[in-house]
Protein backbone atom coordinates (compact mmCIF):
# COMPACT_ATOMS: atom_id res chain seq x y z
CA UNK A 1 0.00 0.00 0.00
CA UNK A 2 1.14 3.40 -0.95
CA UNK A 3 -0.01 6.97 0.57
CA UNK A 4 0.44 10.06 -1.13
CA UNK A 5 0.24 13.36 0.73
CA UNK A 6 1.76 16.95 0.42
CA UNK A 7 4.16 18.15 2.25
CA UNK A 8 1.90 20.52 4.15
CA UNK A 9 -0.60 17.56 4.90
CA UNK A 10 2.64 15.33 5.56
CA UNK A 11 4.02 18.19 8.21
CA UNK A 12 0.23 18.33 9.86
CA UNK A 13 -0.08 14.08 10.15
CA UNK A 14 3.50 13.43 10.45
CA UNK A 15 2.75 11.04 13.81
CA UNK A 16 -0.01 9.45 12.02
CA UNK A 17 2.04 8.93 8.72
CA UNK A 18 5.11 7.55 10.42
CA UNK A 19 2.99 4.80 12.78
CA UNK A 20 1.54 4.40 9.23
CA UNK A 21 4.52 2.90 7.66
CA UNK A 22 6.23 1.81 11.02
CA UNK A 23 3.37 -0.87 11.81
CA UNK A 24 1.97 -1.38 8.54
CA UNK A 25 4.80 -1.29 5.81
CA UNK A 26 3.26 1.43 3.40
CA UNK A 27 5.20 3.57 1.57
CA UNK A 28 4.25 7.26 2.62
CA UNK A 29 5.13 9.56 -0.39
CA UNK A 30 5.71 13.10 0.12
CA UNK A 31 5.32 15.33 -2.82
CA UNK A 32 5.82 18.62 -2.49
CA UNK A 33 4.14 21.09 -5.31
CA UNK A 34 2.72 17.69 -6.71
CA UNK A 35 6.45 16.05 -7.15
CA UNK A 36 8.00 13.00 -5.04
CA UNK A 37 9.81 14.67 -2.55
CA UNK A 38 10.56 12.07 -0.39
CA UNK A 39 8.89 8.66 0.88
CA UNK A 40 8.68 7.32 4.81
CA UNK A 41 9.04 3.28 4.99
CA UNK A 42 9.71 1.12 7.59
CA UNK A 43 12.92 0.79 8.71
CA UNK A 44 13.13 -3.13 8.59
CA UNK A 45 12.39 -2.33 4.79
CA UNK A 46 15.17 0.58 4.50
CA UNK A 47 18.08 -2.19 5.99
CA UNK A 48 16.49 -4.84 3.59
CA UNK A 49 17.32 -2.35 0.75
CA UNK A 50 20.24 -1.54 2.15
CA UNK A 51 21.34 -5.05 2.04
CA UNK A 52 19.81 -5.66 -1.11
CA UNK A 53 22.10 -2.70 -2.93
CA UNK A 54 25.38 -4.00 -1.12
CA UNK A 55 24.65 -7.09 -2.59
CA UNK A 56 24.86 -5.47 -5.75
CA UNK A 57 27.38 -3.72 -5.64
CA UNK A 58 29.73 -6.48 -4.45
CA UNK A 59 28.39 -8.54 -7.66
CA UNK A 60 29.19 -6.09 -9.60
CA UNK A 61 32.66 -5.63 -8.07
CA UNK A 62 33.13 -9.40 -8.63
CA UNK A 63 31.82 -9.63 -12.36
CA UNK A 64 34.59 -7.06 -12.73
CA UNK A 65 37.06 -8.37 -11.27
CA UNK A 66 37.43 -5.16 -8.69
CA UNK A 67 36.60 -7.27 -5.21
CA UNK A 68 39.06 -6.29 -2.82
CA UNK A 69 39.91 -9.50 -0.34
CA UNK A 70 41.80 -9.18 2.97
CA UNK A 71 43.43 -12.41 4.24
CA UNK A 72 43.04 -13.23 7.88
CA UNK A 73 46.23 -12.54 8.80
CA UNK A 74 45.66 -9.05 7.70
CA UNK A 75 42.81 -8.91 9.80
CA UNK A 76 44.30 -10.34 12.45
CA UNK A 77 47.10 -7.51 12.53
CA UNK A 78 44.49 -4.62 11.96
CA UNK A 79 42.49 -5.85 15.46
CA UNK A 80 45.56 -6.48 17.10
CA UNK A 81 44.69 -10.09 17.33
CA UNK A 82 47.60 -12.66 17.79
CA UNK A 83 47.61 -15.74 15.54
CA UNK A 84 46.15 -18.64 16.95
Amino acid sequence: MTEQVSLSEAHARLDDLVYLAARSRARVTITDHGEPAAVLINAEELAHLDEVSALADYRAQRAAGTVRTVDHDEVRARLGLQRE
